[in-house]
């Protein structure tokens, strides 16, 4: 494993699982310090074939509070804190606060069902404590039989505060950049970017600071203005992408506009790569799963000269 380098963990769209694929998640390494972005569907048995280790994570970031995204998170800490040494620190952790409030129905029911009607849209944090109390039991188990940690005392969450002007129903207005953490190897901004009804949903850029090389994430979103400023001059730029947002590509299995509103097409991945002038975008969270990078990267070179690479669970990037 080099020194500093990005692993794309693993690439895979959902909630769906692909078969032979690990859910989106990538890990940042620079030193032995680790910055894990999203926990996809088995992702951190992806993390671990990966030759990394828990113990090296030193902040955890979600880029939105879809289930494709967050349905590892726990898993992160229920089986990776199980070795957790007496004294490490806990991983800071960063993502979405509460929507505060729900959309209509898209698919024609006036008034769906609502999950938990007292709190229906929890944040990261509210997420967390609820994921700690559900778990108690192993957890008090395994600390009595074998000493293990308190999971709880391994994350500290860090609800990001989104700038004035945005709410659940105005979810990506025009923005500036803002700032979520720095520390000795990086520093961390994001945007807020348009992915269907989902609020908030972020995109991040690492800045790294030695090597001096940026990394950006664009998280679910359509074409996103606010994503190609937040990606100016960006070194990598890991991009999601839906090969089609053609409905009839797909044989009409999503809701009406529900791709276009959603995700962004490969074609699109070439244009924002170029218009922020990335040197080297990377594929991920990409579906269909099956096709040749080829046609793939016909698509993006369309209207991108730079270099594109289709990427693989477990891919390794220098840095």
């Amino acid at each position: 494993m080099p020194e500093n380098a990005l692993i794309t963990v693993g690439v895979a769209a959902g909630p769906p699982p692909t078969p032979d694929r690990f859910g989106i998640s990538s890990t940042l390494k620079i030193g032995s310090d680790l910055y894990v972005i999203d926990c996809g569907l088995g992702s951190f048995n992806g993390f671990t074939n990966a030759g990394l280790q828990f113990g090296g994570i030193t902040k955890l970031f979600i880029t939105h509070l879809h289930a494709d995204h967050i349905v590892d998170y726990y898993s992160f800490f229920l089986s990776g804190g199980n070795q957790a040494k007496p004294g490490q620190p806990p991983v800071l952790i960063y993502g979405p606060g509460p929507a505060g409030g729900l959309p209509v129905s898209e698919v024609g029911n006036p008034s769906p069902p609502t999950v938990n009607p007292t709190n229906p849209t929890p944040g990261l944090a509210a997420m967390t404590e609820s994921l700690n109390n559900a778990f108690a039991y192993t957890g008090n188990v395994l600390i009595r039989d074998q000493g293990i940690r308190d999971i709880e005392g391994l994350m500290t969450v860090t609800e990001i505060a989104v700038p004035p002007g945005s709410d659940y129903l105005n979810r990506s207005p025009n923005m500036q950049p803002f700032p979520v953490t720095e520390d000795d190897n990086v520093a961390v901004t994001a945007t807020l970017v348009s992915h269907y009804d989902v609020y908030p949903a972020f995109a991040f850029r690492f800045d790294i600071k030695k090597p001096a090389v940026s990394v950006t994430f664009s998280g679910d979103t359509t074409k996103s203005d606010n994503l190609i400023l937040l990606a100016k001059d960006t070194d990598i730029l890991v991009h999601e992408a839906e090969f089609s947002l053609d409905d009839a590509y797909w044989h009409n299995r999503f809701p009406p506009n529900y791709l276009q509103s959603s995700h962004t097409s490969a074609e699109q991945v070439g244009e924002v790569a170029a218009a922020a002038n990335a040197k080297h975008v990377i594929l991920s969270h990409y579906q269909p799963a099956d096709l040749p990078d080829a046609q793939w990267l016909d698509e993006i070179k369309k209207n991108y000269s730079g270099k594109a690479t289709v990427a693989k669970d477990g891919q390794v990037f220098e840095l």
